[in-house]
């Protein structure tokens, strides 16, 4: 009786289903990682957004308390990372104040851009630059462009995401 380990090529068969598996296990994991990579980098980003926008609700709070809501002017398209760094919460990725206008060659992390106003996260993995700009949002009343406390409804100081450069 014949077995398949007594015919000729059957160790050389075993070898190369062997060496297939693991190249298709090696695969798989490489395309997981490289989603993975991006997922966790998506969060990352997601994460520093939620602290900022705090940041930026307690700003507005600590301009209400203190009477100072006119000065909510100033926050737009501001440095939000000096709130952060009030507060404590600078993140590590920041890497400061930037005024070029070719970004590539960047190291990855976040910058706020002194020439337009705008927060921007360079990746590692995702394929452009995250835009990012404080912006605050109010009923106009008297129509002159500027928030006034007095005259004008705020409605709100976020982060907003613009388009990727």
């Amino acid at each position: 009786m014949n077995t398949l380990g007594s015919h000729p090529g059957a160790i050389l068969f075993r070898l190369i289903v062997m060496v297939s598996l693991i190249l298709i296990f090696i695969y798989v994991f490489l395309v997981y990682i490289e989603k993975a990579e991006k997922a966790i980098e998506i969060q990352s980003i997601e994460q520093t957004k939620r602290i900022i926008d705090s940041a930026l609700v307690i700003a507005f709070a600590t301009h209400a308390t203190s009477g100072k809501l006119d000065e909510l002017d100033r926050l737009d398209g501001g440095n939000p990372f000096e709130l952060l760094k009030e507060y404590l919460l600078l993140p590590t990725s920041y890497n400061g104040e930037i005024g070029l206008t070719d970004l590539n060659g960047l190291p990855s992390g976040w910058y706020y851009d002194l020439n337009t106003g705008d927060i921007l996260f360079v990746p590692i993995y995702l394929p452009e630059i995250q835009v990012f700009r404080v912006k605050l949002d109010y009923v106009d009343t008297n129509k002159n462009g500027s928030f006034e406390a007095a005259v004008d409804a705020f409605s709100r100081l976020s982060l907003e995401k613009k388009q990727p450069r």
